[in-house]
């Protein structure tokens, strides 16, 4: 292990000071690096989500909904600030740790495993900020995924999103239908009679009433107590 005194070669090239120094002098461009990244969470979750209906769902969006996807879900934008959050751990981790960052450079310092040190950001700054995205992309592929997936077996399971609704192409009325999401010129039902992904104009819909989720009821549990004749 080198001494003390050096291991600050081995620390993240990125200090915080100068983080905040940059937000405060380009706040424009952090809102915008913020906003761009919940744009890229907020695909991922489109197209993972209507994945699992089959449905080319970029087909009907227009820029301005995709912009807004990751917004108009609360779970997406959480996963946002826990992405955020595995970054700035990974630094902290790394920049205390100096020492093991060390080994680190000294054993995989050849081949395809100087990505272990180059992660770390150990090597300058650039190596840092690519890391950093790594770690956002991986995470948002398998959070983000994981989201999508547990979201789409409730509707299919008539347990989220069950909706009355009157519309003038529909036509199976009686038919029970789970909202997926509106765009600004559509809005995209499942069927849970036929299974299908229905895709409405806005302007065909006359209203849109929401259904209590369907809750499966416990046979009753026979009585065990002896009845008394008459």
């Amino acid at each position: 292990m080198p001494p003390n005194a050096e291991l600050d070669k081995y620390r993240p090239k990125v200090n915080p000071y100068e983080i905040i120094a940059l937000i405060t002098r380009h706040p424009g461009l952090t809102v915008f690096l913020i906003y761009a990244t919940i744009a890229i969470a907020g695909f991922v979750y489109l197209l993972t989500f209507y994945s699992y209906f089959n449905l080319p769902i970029t087909t009907y969006l227009e820029v301005s909904d995709i912009l807004v996807a990751g917004i108009k879900d609360p779970m997406v934008m959480l996963m946002v600030f826990g992405a955020f959050s595995v970054v700035f751990i990974t630094w902290a981790v790394t920049y205390i740790h100096a020492p093991v960052s060390a080994w680190l450079d000294k054993k995989f310092n050849h081949g395809a495993l100087r990505v272990i040190p180059f992660l770390a950001g150990v090597q300058s700054a650039r190596s840092f900020w690519w890391g950093a995205f790594a770690i956002l992309l991986v995470y948002f592929v398998i959070f983000i995924s994981m989201h999508s997936k547990n979201k789409a077996e409730l509707i299919i399971d008539k347990k989220y999103g069950l909706v009355t609704l009157d519309a003038k192409a529909i036509s199976n009325p009686s038919h029970e239908y789970s909202l997926l999401s509106t765009s600004i010129n559509y809005i995209f039902l499942y069927d849970h009679q036929t299974k299908n992904t229905i895709v409405l104009p806005l302007n065909n819909i006359n209203s849109i009433t929401p259904r209590p989720q369907i809750i499966e009821k416990a046979p009753p549990v026979p009585s065990t107590e002896n009845t008394t004749p008459n």
